[in-house]
């Protein structure tokens, strides 16, 4: 990457704007120390950038893989119920009495991107680039989908499609769940939320996640995903 300075919420070249006139990101704009600080470096490879999301299973990071030149999502296995951050270090400190569950749904997050990291014949459903462990914790690389959710999308299409467009759009990606249900994976969350409409207008399912944080009554926070 050299000198150049790169904005963490859309990784463009930036010079020494406060704001980047790109996408609006203010590049000191603070940030929970329960998170990875932007500009940390994860694996000696993947530069941490903004974070996209987070919920009982843990927190989706927009990232920059540095050997590639590309932008890509990180995945970190961060139950918030089961363990806290060392602020100092980024690493995962695990809570009194949570280590077991702590590690059984550790493998249970490595296992499920293990699968799909397998199924890259699959299309319309993100992929798995890389899997690693670091921090007391194990992380998920995905490639970086450009595009909107199902409910931008909608928004901007007067909140209703037609139903031609519905059949293009649909039908692959049903396909696609199919053989995904044949392998053995469930989502357990699909929504327009988690269903993104590329720049090419394909279907993108997103944002797996392991049994637990879609499940009510588990250790973890869940998240249910009204009407699935």
């Amino acid at each position: 990457m050299g000198d150049t300075k790169f904005c963490f919420g859309c990784f463009e070249p930036i010079n020494d704007e406060t704001k980047c006139p790109c996408c609006g990101y203010k590049q000191r704009s603070p940030y929970s120390p329960s998170y990875i600080a932007p500009g940390t470096m994860l694996n000696d490879r993947y530069m941490v950038g903004k974070l996209i999301s987070h919920n009982g299973e843990g927190a989706t990071y927009l990232a920059y893989d540095t050997v590639i030149s590309c932008k890509v999502t990180i995945k970190e296995y961060m139950p918030d119920a089961l363990c806290t951050r060392d602020t100092e270090s980024s690493a995962i400190i695990v809570n009194q009495n949570s280590n077991v569950q702590y590690k059984s749904l550790m493998e249970e997050f490595t296992e499920l991107n293990k699968k799909i990291a397998k199924l890259r014949s699959i299309s319309h459903i993100i992929p798995v680039l890389n899997l690693f462990n670091e921090n007391n914790t194990a992380y998920a690389v995905y490639e970086y989908i450009d595009g909107e959710n199902l409910i931008q999308y909608l928004k901007k299409n007067g909140g209703e499609l037609s139903w031609a467009a519905v059949t293009k759009l649909f039908t692959p990606l049903f396909t696609s769940l199919s053989q995904l249900h044949a392998a053995g994976i469930v989502h357990r969350g699909i929504s327009p939320q988690t269903i993104y409409v590329t720049k090419s207008g394909e279907l993108m399912l997103t944002d797996f996640c392991i049994a637990a944080v879609r499940t009510t009554k588990t250790e973890l926070n869940s998240e249910i995903f009204k009407g699935y």
